[in-house]
């Protein structure tokens, strides 16, 4: 398995992840994971720690989507490990997404503030509902395309740059389908004619975790850039821009 490393250092793994590679091992999951990957890595050097919560997470400091690419930060040690959990749950770090959704997007720049929780209806889904956690999403529009054939959002797509200011599970997926510009070739969250068109031209939903800033545990100033897979650079060329 070959896995993009974009930084390192004695207690931080940041590697490029690629689309359709699950973070975690499951028993639905048969194929080879991250976390295979990061323990074959590591060696000996990350079985000789006993942390229960390292060794639960085998070091993973936050998760992608299986679909998702890009940034996924991963602590070598138990003590890094609770320091960047801890960064993640003050949002002393920063992480910026790129997408590319249907619709017209505007205005250029917002925030979006919608509580979210699981489907009661789809448990592999999420939805918007009162009772759900806290959850923001900001994002600033790059650029807009023509897309024909696509009355329902205005025939255009539009390129986004999102920062995450909370860390919810489809966070971004959900919002974005929410406010009526679902992301491309998402079978999750877009409706089902739409999604089978889209993924004629990109076979997974279009979500990229682009860069992560932060203050490493061993003192550095980090800024890291993972990018974009090649199909989805291949995607944007064909576009015409609106």
């Amino acid at each position: 398995m070959e896995i993009e490393i974009l930084y390192e250092d004695e207690g931080t793994i940041v590697i490029n992840k690629p689309v359709g590679l699950v973070v975690n091992r499951a028993e639905s999951v048969k194929e080879p994971t991250v976390q295979d990957w990061v323990e074959r890595k590591l060696g000996d050097k990350f079985f000789q720690y006993d942390d229960k919560l390292f060794r639960q997470r085998s070091g993973f400091c936050h998760r992608l989507d299986k679909d998702t690419s890009g940034c996924l930060m991963i602590a070598k040690t138990p003590e890094a490990l609770k320091y960047y959990l801890k960064m993640f749950k003050e949002r002393k770090l920063t992480k910026e997404y790129v997408a590319l959704v249907h619709g017209r997007v505007e205005p250029v720049d917002g925030t979006v503030v919608l509580p979210l929780k699981r489907s009661q209806f789809d448990r592999e889904k999420w939805q918007v509902h009162y009772e759900g956690k806290r959850a923001e999403t900001s994002w600033h529009v790059v650029e807009r395309y023509k897309y024909a054939n696509s009355e329902h959002w205005k025939n255009s797509l539009t390129y986004l740059r999102l920062n995450l200011k909370t860390g919810r599970t489809h966070q971004i997926r959900v919002h974005l389908s929410f406010l009526g510009w679902p992301i491309f070739s998402d079978e999750k969250y877009l409706n089902k004619e739409m999604s089978l068109r889209d993924h004629m031209l990109l076979s997974h939903h279009f979500l990229h975790a682009e860069r992560l800033s932060f203050s490493s545990f061993n003192g550095n100033e980090v800024k890291v850039i993972a990018p974009l897979p090649s199909d989805c650079e291949t995607l944007l060329k064909s576009m015409v821009s609106d």
